[in-house]
């Protein structure tokens, strides 16, 4: 008899998603969401209360998006397929908030071992987050680029960390002869890894990227990789320091953030896939740039809106010659 599966399936909170990862859960047994357990997820996909009424009492970035998934899961789960949430890192970084929310101090929490952990990542990366915010107040792109360079460093740590103790608890519930899917954020391609160090001996383990069919059909890539998750996966991966790659992806980086639409859109009849479609502009856009260009872009574009910013720079790489 074959190896179990677990398909780790990478992708966005985009709603365009949906109808991908429904394809690959229907051919799986059990069907691991990226979220910290609530004890009333249970309760939701039962229908015992509304998806509306769970969503407002829980965090969520992409509200359309969970809406969506959230009623994919409900009528899986009322199908008899297990849907579990599984996300360690997430679980104890709410357990130390509300120990905060509780009046502890950082000692308290510094002295659980699984919480240190997380506490120190969380302080190491949110710390090169401000200072990165404080430096794009300035007018030096040389600092806010090496502050985002710093930022991605100490996130990869992070990344690392929360990758790690999710393998670890996924191999935990795994039970033989069961095909598993795990959600997976796009960045988070060490868990791969680091499933196949704790569970790959028992289980068959392979990754999908949902979007592979529309990104491969407009760009022969598997994926869109944005210049900031290509120096986030570089420093997650620990690779050797490379100045040259690091400053232009950085660069190019604080571009293209300023070129994507940061609104949940919805697909329609005539655009299914219109996020992966704007990421892809973005990128071919700030890979024709080169470091000097970027700093150039970036003064031109860095208070102004989205449609603003797409302007002027098509009409900027329209009067520039090739880099």
């Amino acid at each position: 008899m074959g190896k179990s599966l677990i398909t780790v399936g990478f992708s966005s909170h985009r709603m365009e998603v949906i109808p991908f990862a429904k394809k690959l859960m229907e051919n799986h047994d059990v069907v691991i969401i990226e979220e910290p357990p609530n004890p009333k997820f249970i309760t939701m996909l039962s229908k015992k209360i509304s998806i509306d009424e769970y969503l407002s009492e829980v965090e969520s970035g992409f509200p359309e998006f969970s809406r969506r998934m959230y009623k994919l899961l409900q009528w899986f789960y009322l199908r008899g397929k297990e849907i579990l949430q599984i996300e360690p890192y997430m679980e104890q970084l709410v357990r130390i908030h509300h120990m905060f929310f509780e009046g502890k101090e950082p000692s308290d929490v510094l002295k659980i071992p699984v919480m240190r952990e997380i506490y120190k990542a969380e302080r190491k990366a949110t710390g090169a987050l401000l200072r990165f915010y404080e430096s794009s107040m300035g007018n030096s792109f040389q600092k806010v680029s090496e502050a985002v360079r710093n930022f991605a460093r100490a996130d990869a740590e992070r990344f690392r960390l929360r990758d790690t103790m999710r393998a670890k608890a996924i191999a935990e519930v795994l039970s033989e002869s069961r095909r598993v899917y795990v959600e997976a954020g796009t960045v988070h391609t060490y868990l791969e890894k680091t499933l196949r160090q704790t569970a790959g001996k028992r289980w068959q383990i392979k990754s999908e990227f949902l979007l592979e069919p529309v990104v491969k059909k407009l760009t022969g890539e598997k994926q869109v990789i944005s210049p900031g998750d290509i120096l986030t996966e570089h420093f997650i991966l620990r690779r050797k320091t490379n100045e040259k790659l690091e400053t232009l992806q950085a660069a190019r980086a604080l571009v293209y953030i300023q070129l994507l639409e940061k609104e949940e859109m919805t697909p329609s009849r005539s655009e299914k896939t219109p996020h992966v479609k704007d990421e892809i502009r973005a990128v071919e856009l700030v890979n024709k740039l080169s470091l000097s260009q970027c700093e150039e872009i970036y003064k031109k574009i860095r208070f102004r809106g989205r449609n603003q910013a797409l302007e002027i720079m098509q009409g900027y790489l329209n009067s520039s010659p090739p880099s």
